[in-house]
């Protein structure tokens, strides 16, 4: 939260759009002493495939926008330089608008509270497929407020969601969608290309 969320955004996009290997990865050896010379003769086929490869994709372009795009992602790739060294601060955060514009401070806040709560109610919910007394439930020490939260939704997301929104002056659509602005399919897709950012 003590970020400054069009930093963030401008972070995402270059990670999202740049991030990706442009090429296949380099050919790795078996055994290094005994096919060494095999191993060098693939690498520099793989080093002229690139050079013949980034020739062939710009070609097919059309468009000024889109060659200065693949030029950023690969110049990024081969450590050369940033993204915004080809294609212009102003285009990525035209980028970074049009991909993450969506997101708020506030969406941080609220998507942050639910998910702080969702292994209470992932717990809750466990116990009261054992447990079906409400009552028994808030003699173990759960919030009653919470317990009805469980019996109602049966879900840790919609429960967190329903049980938060008072506590936080909100109604519960409004934490659903924030969660699922932050956490929902285009972070699950990030996190797939990027393992190593999410947690």
């Amino acid at each position: 939260m003590k970020q400054d969320v069009g930093k963030l955004k401008l972070i995402l996009a270059k990670q999202f759009f740049f991030g990706r290997p442009f090429f296949v990865s380099q050919p790795v050896v078996d055994e290094p002493s005994a096919k060494q010379i095999d191993f060098e003769i693939r690498t520099q086929l793989w080093e002229a495939g690139k050079y013949r490869g980034i020739l062939e994709v710009l070609r097919a372009q059309t468009k000024q926008e889109d060659r200065l795009f693949l030029l950023a992602w690969w110049l990024n790739q081969e450590q050369a330089c940033e993204p915004e060294e080809i294609i212009g601060s102003k285009m990525l955060q035209q980028l970074a608008k049009k991909s993450f514009g969506f997101i708020s401070a506030k969406d941080f806040h609220h998507a942050g509270a639910v998910r702080a709560w969702i292994p209470y109610f992932d717990k809750l919910i466990r116990d009261s497929r054992l447990i079906k007394d409400r009552s028994k439930l808030v003699k173990q020490g759960y919030d009653e407020s919470a317990v009805v939260a469980v019996f109602k939704k049966r879900s840790p997301i919609a429960s967190a969601c329903d049980w938060l929104a008072p506590r936080l002056g909100v109604d519960s659509p409004t934490l659903v969608n924030a969660y699922s602005r932050i956490y929902g399919r285009k972070y699950e897709e990030f996190c797939k290309r990027f393992p190593s950012l999410c947690c």
